[in-house]
């Protein structure tokens, strides 16, 4: 009997029309993906075992806090392929079922420009990505002064404007110390002279080997210029350029790589296009694309990643540093590739340092208790920060409450285990200690779509109604905003589903909701 389940929500357990269920195809049990879905998945198992991916048991990400105090079920969080081909097969004990999850977006090509819808809609999401991934970088930043961390992230999150610089990027590194090297490179690439035989008119003759006066003896006529015939040309030794070597090869591929990252950048700090970093950004992206295309003209073919280095990058004072930097734009790619994998990991970590940043962004609150925080060198799945539970311990005194933010819990109190909600604040009155008890459950859905989803708020509601035990007392469902770009937060008495931005407006006003949801609808009246 199949007992794996496909999950489009993490709250499944609660709302049964969030699953899809198995079905017989092709004389193997298969999942067939809601075509409009363009959320994330979980793989739920019920006789728990070990969950098995395409061959791999470590290539889904478990849900923390869902299987506890012995529990055979399982929730895994799938990650999206790379390419939608082949479909992958899940495993649990010795059940296998076929996932056919065709409505979801490959990842876009790195060496040419988007040319479909479809690559068009991958491309920005892409974007959307990177710029999570901007935001995550700033604890990096504000961790220089960890005292002041949260207020420190605040104000970068809601006090920059468009004046001020974008992030710093590979890229901005790159144009800072290759824009000259490229300018030189373009007017004088390294070039080797091949021998060949061609026909040469007699004038221009400068050598003649063996194969040359060969054919010039079998030629009929007395002289030189009958044997050169009517047209006066004789098989000579001949010297041309070649600039198909494999240092341009190299600093061609450089530039079209370079070309594509210098868009995607360009890209994601659109409202920074007049800042001077940004127009730096802007003219080294002309000169990649100007390279590109010289050496494209000049018979240069592109080098493929992997390939040993020669003398010339190896020794070369330029090329070597072209190497180096094509180098790191690969694993820059790498890095891409796994922020790709991992969009919904990254979108609630995100999410988790928004709440923070709602939270110490209402008026009179005052952090009494922080856990220490790491941001990794590599990400894990989409996660770049390290920390301890509970996150931070915030102070509310205007409405008397304490506020208590947890993340990734290893073991939630039981009876918050079925909902699995990634982000759980507790809060309570000061001074009543049995009262310390109430919870809010916050859902950050990652979705490539972006936008709200009709009737949410409402299916929320419902699920508060049924954790009323677990003294769930609202919860919180957190998006990426549209492609129009604004924040909307549709809220009831005890849920808000809001759409976030990255930056801007939509960030600002939707951290705005966020705590005025927070502080006045759930601390200060639903106890």
């Amino acid at each position: 009997m199949v007992t794996v389940e496909i999950w489009r929500r993490p709250w499944a357990l609660a709302e049964r029309t969030r699953r899809h269920r198995t079905s017989l195809g092709d004389g193997q049990p298969q999942v067939e993906v809601d075509r409009d879905h363009s959320g994330p998945l979980w793989i739920y198992a019920k006789e728990g075992g070990r969950l098995v991916v395409d061959g791999r048991s470590d290539a889904a990400e478990p849900v923390l806090g869902f299987a506890i105090n012995g529990d055979s079920r399982v929730l895994a969080q799938l990650p999206l392929p790379l390419r939608r081909a082949p479909s992958p097969t899940v495993r649990s004990g010795s059940s296998d079922v076929r996932l056919l999850w065709r409505s979801v977006l490959e990842r876009p090509p790195v060496k040419s420009d988007p040319q479909t819808e479809e690559e068009i809609a991958a491309h920005r999401l892409l974007l959307r990505a990177e710029a999570v991934w901007d935001r995550l970088r700033d604890v990096d930043t504000a961790l220089a002064d960890p005292a002041r961390l949260w207020d420190e992230l605040r104000r970068r999150w809601t006090e920059e404007d468009d004046n001020s610089p974008p992030k710093m990027d590979i890229i901005v590194r790159h144009a800072a110390a290759l824009s000259r090297t490229l300018d030189e490179l373009d007017r004088a690439p390294r070039r080797i002279l091949r021998r060949t035989h061609q026909q040469v008119p007699i004038s221009r003759v400068q050598e003649l080997d063996r194969r040359a006066m060969t054919w010039l003896v079998r030629q009929p006529g007395e002289t030189l210029a009958e044997r050169a015939g009517d047209r006066q040309r004789i098989l000579a030794v001949a010297r041309e350029e070649n600039f198909d070597t494999l240092e341009n090869r190299v600093l061609r591929t450089y530039a079209e790589l370079a070309r594509q990252v210098t868009r995607d950048y360009l890209e994601r700090n659109q409202r920074k296009r007049l800042t001077s970093r940004a127009r730096k950004v802007e003219e080294f992206g002309r000169r990649c694309r100007r390279l590109a295309r010289d050496f494209a003209d000049q018979g240069v073919r592109l080098a493929e990643p992997g390939v040993t280095p020669n003398f010339v990058l190896q020794q070369n004072v330029k090329y070597h540093r072209v190497w180096n930097a094509w180098l790191e734009l690969l694993d820059h790619n790498k890095v891409l590739d796994e922020l790709w994998r991992w969009q919904a990991r990254s979108w609630e970590e995100f999410c988790t340092l928004t709440v923070m940043v709602a939270l110490v962004s209402v008026p009179g609150a005052r952090i009494i208790a922080s856990a220490p925080l790491t941001f990794l060198q590599e990400q894990s799945r989409g996660s770049w920060v390290q920390h301890d539970n509970p996150l931070a311990v915030v102070h509310l005194p205007e409405q008397g409450i304490v506020v208590e933010v947890r993340y990734r819990m290893k073991s939630p109190d039981p009876r918050l285990s079925d909902y699995a909600a990634p982000i759980w604040i507790r809060f309570g009155r000061t001074g009543d200690v049995g009262g310390f008890l109430n919870n809010v459950a916050i859902w950050p859905i990652w979705d490539a779509a972006g936008g709200l989803v009709k009737d949410e708020a409402a299916e929320i509601t419902e699920i508060v109604q049924q954790g009323r035990r677990a003294r769930i007392t609202a919860g919180i469902v957190l998006r990426p905003v549209s492609d129009e770009g604004e924040a909307i937060a549709v809220e009831t008495a005890h849920a808000l589903v809001s759409t976030i931005g990255v930056d801007g407006p939509a960030l600002w006003e939707g951290i705005a909701a966020l705590g005025r949801f927070l502080s006045s609808r759930i601390m200060a009246g639903d106890h």
